[in-house]
């Protein structure tokens, strides 16, 4: 199953494969059930994986900063809470 094929979710490398797809399964509209848009497809699916590679990527360095300075902030406020003297 693929995702969303909208245009705005996705690279022009992909959406260029989606539209051969689509043109494709209107193009043969017999053929295509036995397997005659299945390399355009598999080359579609592929650029969404690659595509999800990216992003699951980009997000995991960005969660990996915001846990940084989350910590940087929590150990600034135990420093400053143990020089006025107030104790977990």
């Amino acid at each position: 199953m693929h995702p969303d094929l909208s245009p705005h979710l996705h690279t022009e490398e992909c959406n260029k494969y989606t539209m051969e797809f689509k043109n494709c399964n209107v193009e043969h509209k017999v053929l295509r059930f036995v397997g005659r848009c299945d390399k355009i497809y598999d080359r579609m699916v592929h650029c969404f994986h690659l595509e999800r590679q990216a992003k699951r990527q980009k997000n995991n360095e960005e969660a990996r900063k915001h846990q940084a300075l989350v910590r940087q902030r929590m150990l600034a406020e135990m420093r400053s809470d143990r020089e006025k003297g107030i104790e977990n």
